[in-house]
Parts: C-alpha cells; structure tokens; sequence
C-alpha cells in the first residue's frame, strides 16, 4: 500500500482531507428540493465506489507488495466487525446532520452538527485510552458547546425577524411569532450519535489484528452503505420534514440530483481516506496530534464559511445577529484551539 514518505506529505494530505471534509455536503445543498433521505442512497453509492477505485489503486501499489485483500485476509474478525459498525453509526448521525442542514442550512450542519461530532469522538476516545490534557479537553469541548448555542440564538434571532417582516407584508396568516429549533437540535443530535464512529474506528485498527487505512475506509464505506438501507427507510417513514415517501420517488429525482450525491459521497471519502493514512504514519512521519486535531477541527471552519459566504444564509441579518454569529464563531476557534492544545500537553497539564 502506499503511505506518504514524509511528515510535509502527511500534512498536505491532512489539508486536502480537511478541504473535502469542509465542502463535500454542499452537493446535498446543490440538489435544492431533494430530500436528504434519497441523497444518502447516492452519497453511500458515491463512499463505496471511491473505497473500491482508491483501495484497489493505492491500497494494492507500494514497495511493500501488500496489498489490500492481504489486510482483509489477516485482519481479525472481530476489528472488521468494528470498522463495519463505525460506518453505520456515522451514517445515522450524518442522516440526522443531513436533516438539520435540510432545516437550518450549511453552517448549523458543520459548525454545530461536525463540531459535536469531532468534538464528541475526542473526548469519548479520551475515556477510553486517556492522553493529554483532560483540563484542557474539556474546557474546549465546553467552548464547543457553547458557540453551538450561540449559533442556535443567532438562528432563532434570524428566523424570527424574517417571520416578523412576513407578517407585515402579509405574506402569512399566522400571527403566532414562533420558530423551530429542530435544525440545531438535530445537528447536535447527529454529532452525538456520529462521533461515536470514532472509537469504534480506532478500536477497529488498533492491535495486532488492526485493519489498514485502505481496508478499515472500505469497511466503513460499506457500512454507511447497509446503514442508508436500514435508517433511509425509517426516516422515509417518519421524516424530519414535509411528507412520508416511497422509496420510488428515489427513481424520479433528476441525473443531476443523483450525480451530485455520488460526488458527494465521493468526497467525503477522500477526506476520511486522508484521515486514516495520516493516522498510519510511523517513526518521524508522524503529524503531532495537535496539529492533527487543529486541521481536523478547521474541517468545520471550512464548511461554515460556504455557509456564510456562498450560500449566504445570514444575509441581511441585522447588527445584532451579525455579532453573535461572529462571537460565535469565535467562541468555535478558541474551543478548537484548546482541543488541539489539549493532544500537545501531558496528562497533567
């Protein structure tokens, strides 16, 4: 298999990773009217196809002649099992962040929904194999927290003063000035249920047993595949938003629906991809975690910003929502900072 030969290597990875981690759910935003329900069947499709083209491509080159069906055949069953299980919790998680950006938009899915979730898989992993500080890890997962809610007030600010000038242009009979909260509170659901992928991927690679990056994404890629199956017709059923559909309606979207939810998948591949080779680097190859959870972090950064600045889902907001977005995002990098600084520091730091 091929791994990157240096440590500038693993960085540009790492970067290019982030970069696809922070744009890849803007091809579910693209489809417009498409429920995010038939969009998973395509972004699964979109995960497996670029497992299988990158696995037996780079996973079966290399000086070392091992190749991807030499991992699998080694690997234990029970790591296997771990990695098949990572990719459909995420894929019930990701539904749900899918769900709230469906409600709320680009920005409460990454910032909120992909902050939890990262956030959520460092300190679960913490627990489990504790490493750094837990001072520091906490104070930063408190500050993530906290700018999720900032956030959430800065939507219901929005969404009540575009309600408001509805009602008085008469572009509504309701004269009841509420909003839902469903988008962030599903965000921050899917970024619970999601970042508990994490320890069940580290559990999956760990060992003598451990399963490779190539092998461990393939696996993870095919249980985001059985888990779209499984919770796509659930949430068809019982959906977040509008009415229950068939599973026919998949067969009536447009080419472009369906194309844009494969790239989709695709991308969000070549990030976890990225994730997983970095985390494979040995001896003086390795990124410091720091840094590691700092790019990692920036993924949700990235996605915000297409929010805010492609999407423009804030746009003429008034002076007060402006500046509680900005503290919130601020409130974000300072948790994102401790995070980081927390993998850099000895348990008792």
């Amino acid at each position: 298999m091929i791994l990157p030969g240096s440590q500038i290597y693993n960085i540009i990875l790492l970067v290019f990773g982030v970069l696809c981690l922070g744009t890849w759910a803007n091809t579910f935003r693209m489809t417009s009217k498409w429920r995010f329900e038939l969009y998973c069947f395509d972004f699964a499709v979109g995960a497996v196809l670029a497992a299988l083209l990158i696995g037996f491509t780079f996973g079966n080159l290399g000086w070392d002649g091992f190749a991807l069906m030499d991992d699998l055949g080694i690997a234990g069953k029970r790591n296997e099992a771990f990695g098949l299980g990572a990719g459909m919790v995420f894929s019930l998680g990701n539904m749900l962040i899918l769900g709230a950006l469906s409600v709320a938009g680009v920005t409460v899915a990454y910032l909120t929904g992909l902050g939890v979730m990262l956030t959520t898989g460092m300190v679960i992993t913490y627990f489990t194999s504790p490493s750094g500080s837990v001072s520091m890890l906490v104070a930063g997962a408190c500050l993530v927290v906290a700018s999720s809610v900032l956030l959430a007030i800065s939507i219901r600010m929005q969404s009540l003063a575009r309600l408001v000038a509805q009602m008085r242009e008469g572009k509504t009979k309701s004269t009841r000035k509420t909003v839902s909260m469903k988008g962030p509170i599903l965000a921050v659901s899917g970024g619970i249920v999601a970042g508990i992928c994490f320890p069940l991927i580290n559990a999956a690679r760990d060992s003598e047993a451990g399963v490779g990056p190539y092998s461990l994404g393939l696996l993870f890629a095919v249980g985001v595949a059985i888990g779209t199956v499984v919770f796509s017709l659930f949430f068809m059923n019982l959906p977040i938003q509008g009415e229950a559909i068939e599973l026919t309606a998949y067969f009536d979207g447009r080419p472009k629906s369906h194309w844009l939810g494969v790239l989709g998948g695709m991308l969000f591949y070549v990030g976890l991809a990225s994730m997983l080779i970095v985390a494979r680097a040995e001896g003086a190859n390795i990124v410091k975690p720091a840094t590691v959870r700092a790019l990692t972090l920036a993924a949700a950064v990235v996605g915000a910003l297409w929010g805010l600045l492609r999407w423009k889902e804030f746009e003429g907001a008034e002076g007060r929502v402006r500046t509680l977005l900005m503290i919130a995002l601020f409130v974000f990098a300072v948790g994102a900072i401790s995070l980081a600084a927390a993998a850099g520091l000895s348990t008792a730091g």
